[in-house]
């Protein structure tokens, strides 16, 4: 995104403010749903391909993000939907405490002013991400929301599900009785129990700490919004105009890798392709609302309920009738007669020429002939179509 999200000013500027940063959360975890609903819909077109992605959908999506957001914590010192919203990860700064000195002595004196100077001509990118800050970055980027989203199926299976939560204990498994059983199924039986009874506070602690550090964070009493950012020292800062600045000059000073031999000038190809398409990223997901912000507009608005019943006003043209063969039956002159007893139609039943008899001998006749005795043309006895008048006889 543009350099437009630093609405503020002061000391507080590069501060993001809490409703950018749950955005940015919130952004984070719909993608997950919506790319699985895109593979579920095209795994029915083409299962053969896809149903082992649907299958392991949680596995293919945490490998997937982790390529994405670390070339991204890489590249521009962000998450992906952090990037999105022109925010970076910096390494928060470290607090040291100071022992009370004697001002009078002067070599301590001096001491500390030369700290002070030091650390006020610190460069501008000394807090940027290290590579193991990326590493702490892509484990509680990937790997704990990956670990979340397997407790809860394992507590929603073992635990009976909604249907439990509803009417009680109904839905849930009884207990068996595990006297004189091995040690070993005891023991999983009772991890299992107090799983059970624990994983529910567990999660609302989970909860609580986020819901904490929210509130923290809005009346600028933490610099950190999320328990996680505070376990490895990482705080979320708006990118300046310097930032975007120092992305563009790189992007133009990125040397062009040289290759002696054919396979390495095929594997630099594939290594730009793949970061340029992880690039497009940013551009691909606007692109993707718009359109299908447009689809639902189109398919609400009174463009597409005029075209879709303009389409079904048209008149479509019966089939041609299929005239009597010479060598065929005759037609007797009243409708209402069948041309195989030449009697009153009962139960009419029409064959595929479009021509109707009485079902019995319709169905004698495309049994012992297996055609039209009119028109000659090949029936079945599938082909027989029962017909009702207007008094649903």
């Amino acid at each position: 995104m543009e350099f437009m999200s630093n609405l503020g000013g002061g000391a507080q500027a590069d501060r993001p403010s809490l409703f950018e940063l749950i955005a940015q959360d919130k952004m984070r975890e719909m993608l997950e749903p919506a790319l699985r609903y895109v593979i579920a819909v095209y795994a029915q077109r083409y299962p053969r391909y896809l149903i082992r992605i649907v299958n392991r959908y949680e596995e293919f999506y945490a490998v997937l993000m982790f390529f994405v957001e670390r070339h991204y914590l890489r590249e521009y010192g962000a998450s992906f939907a952090e990037n999105f919203y022109g925010l970076k990860r910096v390494r928060a700064p470290r607090v040291v405490k100071h022992t009370k000195v004697n001002i009078d002595d002067e070599s301590v004196a001096s001491s500390a002013a030369a700290a002070a100077a030091a650390s006020m001509s610190a460069l501008p990118g000394s807090n940027k991400l290290r590579e193991r800050d990326i590493r702490k970055s892509l484990l509680f980027l990937i790997g704990l929301p990956y670990v979340k989203c397997k407790m809860d199926e394992y507590y929603e299976k073992v635990s009976g599900g909604e249907a439990a939560r509803l009417f009680g204990d109904e839905f849930t498994q009884e207990e068996e009785d595990l006297t004189g059983q091995p040690l070993t199924v005891r023991t999983k039986a009772m991890a299992l129990k107090l799983f059970k009874k624990g994983y529910p506070f567990v999660n609302a602690l989970y909860q609580l700490s986020i819901l904490a550090h929210y509130i923290g964070y809005l009346y600028n009493k933490t610099p950190y919004y999320s328990p996680w950012l505070r376990l490895i020292g990482i705080e979320v800062k708006r990118m300046s105009a310097a930032d975007y600045r120092e992305i563009q000059q790189k992007a133009r000073n990125t040397p062009t890798r040289t290759s002696n031999s054919l396979i390495e000038s095929v594997q630099n190809n594939i290594l730009n392709l793949l970061s340029g398409s992880l690039d497009f990223l940013k551009v691909l997901l606007p692109m993707s609302i718009f359109f299908f912000k447009f689809l639902e507009w189109w398919y609400q608005s009174d463009y597409y309920r005029k075209a879709s019943t303009a389409g079904d006003s048209a008149e479509v043209p019966p089939p041609a009738r299929v005239k009597p063969h010479p060598e065929g039956l005759p037609l007797p002159r009243e409708a209402n007669i069948c041309p195989i007893c030449l009697k009153t139609i009962t139960n009419p039943t029409a064959l595929s020429s479009g021509y109707v008899y009485c079902y019995p001998c319709a169905y004698k006749e495309v049994e012992d002939h297996g055609r039209c005795p009119v028109t000659l043309m090949h029936c079945r006895t599938d082909d027989l179509r029962k017909l009702y008048n207007d008094a649903g006889m």
